[in-house]
């Protein structure tokens, strides 16, 4: 009997010593490792740092840096789940974080990959250049000089002036008129040939503006315009319609950039009866044959640079077809003084005509 109990004694502690020896060669845990990823999908070579946060089991385990090509590492991490968040950076956005999470166990390595996107930013605009000096050049006759046999009015060349001025603030404008009461189409166009060298004011200016033509028939205004010399306003129709695009050729050739704003040519008779003044219908019709064939030639120049304000069909719409064109000039006195009948315009009419000129400079109906 204490020969089988001291065999079962034996036994126990045979089977105790191994058991011991088992738990003695058991491997410790291995620790789990994470890498985090940087890719920018649109700057492949980016190397802004980010700032990745790694969340074990919800709650911050540890934080580090990470740039394009240059992975982070977190080792030696207990088993759990991990997911990653990352810092916002200024003008990058965040487009994926792969996988969301992961559970990590027995010595694992996981791999988290985060996206961005950089923004594009669009530069700051330049700086507005600095303002430039205007120098602005009038040609044409006594509408541009505002004189009138009723004395002088404030012409649109003047309004036109004080225009650029107001719209202009900071900038210095020049004004030169250069025009000159009586001229017609070969006046001015011998005063731009005359400057062979191109040294006068029409090389220099920015703006140009020009009124030309009404010389060219007026004198054919007879009887205190009561009749039309046609002979006389037949030659000073074709030598408008001879001058006028050479006098566009001479200012391009002094000054291939200028702004030119000119306007058609008006025609100063009602175009319906009124009292005392019956006959006008009939001169109206006159005249319109030979205003029609200047204004054709103002009307048909191609440049870029070269506007009209459409005088002769605004006046006639607004003022000539409802009789009212002694509003716009001084072409319609009271009966006494027929005899005095002046064709130019007054003060209202030159204000008209700055308006009309504005609007063609800002290239608006």
């Amino acid at each position: 009997m204490k020969r089988m109990v001291s065999v079962f004694i034996c036994i126990l502690a045979i089977i105790f010593s191994f058991n011991l020896s088992v738990q003695a060669a058991k491997p410790a845990p291995v620790a789990n490792t994470v890498i985090v990823e940087k890719t920018v999908d649109n700057e492949p070579s980016d190397t802004t740092q980010f700032t990745i946060t790694l969340l074990k089991d919800g709650k911050v385990h540890a934080q580090g840096l990470v740039t394009v090509g240059n992975p982070l590492i977190f080792s030696n991490l207990p088993d759990g789940r991990y997911s990653v968040s990352e810092a916002s950076v200024e003008d990058y956005t965040l487009v994926s974080i792969s996988p969301s999470s992961v559970r990590a166990s027995k010595g694992g390595t996981y791999t988290f990959k985060v996206v961005n996107h950089k923004d594009t930013v669009e530069p700051p605009p330049p700086p507005p250049p600095p303002p430039t000096d205007i120098y602005y050049v009038a040609l044409g006759d006594s509408i541009g000089t505002g004189a009138t046999s009723r004395g002088t009015t404030s012409s649109y060349v003047i309004g036109f002036y004080n225009y650029l001025v107001n719209a202009n603030p900071g900038v210095t404008v020049t004004l030169r008129n250069l025009s000159t009461n009586g001229d017609d189409s070969s006046d001015l166009l011998g005063k731009l040939r005359a400057d062979t060298n191109c040294t006068g004011d029409v090389a220099k200016a920015t703006i140009l503006t020009m009124n030309i033509g009404g010389n060219n028939v007026l004198p054919a205004g007879e009887s205190s315009f009561s009749k039309i010399n046609h002979t006389v306003a037949e030659e000073g129709t074709l030598r408008f319609e001879s001058d006028y695009p050479l006098i566009i050729e001479e200012i391009r050739r002094c000054n291939p950039t200028v702004e030119i704003i000119t306007m058609t040519l008006f025609n100063p008779y009602n175009s319906v009866s009124i009292r005392y003044y019956e006959g006008d219908p009939v001169l109206h019709q006159e005249v319109e044959f030979y205003a029609g064939r200047i204004n054709a030639k103002i009307r048909e120049v191609t440049d870029t640079k070269y506007r009209y304000a459409e005088v002769h069909d605004v006046w006639k719409a607004n003022y000539a077809d409802v009789g009212k064109m002694g509003s716009v000039t001084y072409f319609y006195p009271s009966a006494l003084f027929k005899f005095t009948r002046d064709p130019h315009p007054n003060q209202t009419g030159q204000n008209v005509l700055t308006e009309m000129m504005k609007s063609a400079y800002l290239n608006t109906p």
